[in-house]
């Protein structure tokens, strides 16, 4: 298990985002990062010149992913624990994605909080960003809604990725999928909706 991390960390993840089209100079949220397994291979692509906002609610987590990022020399992971943080953080810049990978499912979060969720975030992404969802452990119904909701709040289905992800430090094939932010939509009427 551990060499599937260590391989993920130092080459797949990588490999894996540059597929999903993060490019140097981005701006990510990684929303529910934990221990930085997409974190750190993130900031690895969008590198020296881009970030990586890593946010969490538990600190033990965020502590962690501090301790690997100073070990492997990055310095371009910014650890956050509420969206206000992101919000100040982003000092007036837009997020080109917002990662949401194994983490906005019914364990944590109702159809409500995660309808409030990606309304809230869905400002902060710029025109033609992306929001890239990893829906492990929700049902067909949960998927069907919160794509619903994106569509409301100005996104289009671009694509569905098959590939190789990580699960507790295990390899694992998912499906993640992607959506584009209209560029015909203004941020004001994205507000009110």
């Amino acid at each position: 298990m551990q060499a599937e991390l260590q391989r993920w960390l130092s080459h797949d993840g990588a490999q894996f985002f540059k597929t999903l089209g993060l490019r140097p100079g981005d701006r990510v949220l990684d929303f529910g990062c934990g221990d930085g397994v997409y974190s750190i291979p993130a900031s690895q692509v969008v590198g020296k010149d881009g970030v990586v906002y890593a946010l969490d609610r538990d600190r033990f987590s965020l502590k962690s992913l501090t301790e690997k990022a100073m070990h492997m020399g990055i310095r371009n992971i910014v650890t956050l624990r509420c969206l206000d943080d992101l919000k100040n953080s982003l000092n007036g810049h837009s997020l080109d994605e917002a990662l949401f990978f194994d983490v906005i499912h019914s364990y944590y979060f109702t159809a409500r909080e995660r309808t409030q969720l990606l309304t809230s975030v869905s400002p902060m992404v710029k025109k033609n960003g992306l929001v890239s969802i990893f829906p492990r452990h929700m049902e067909d119904h949960e998927i069907s809604t919160m794509s619903d909701t994106l569509f409301q709040l100005g996104f289009v289905f671009e694509k569905e990725q098959q590939s190789n992800l990580m699960h507790d430090g295990t390899h694992i094939y998912g499906t993640t999928m992607n959506f584009r932010k209209n560029a015909g939509m203004s941020d004001a009427k994205n507000k009110t909706l």
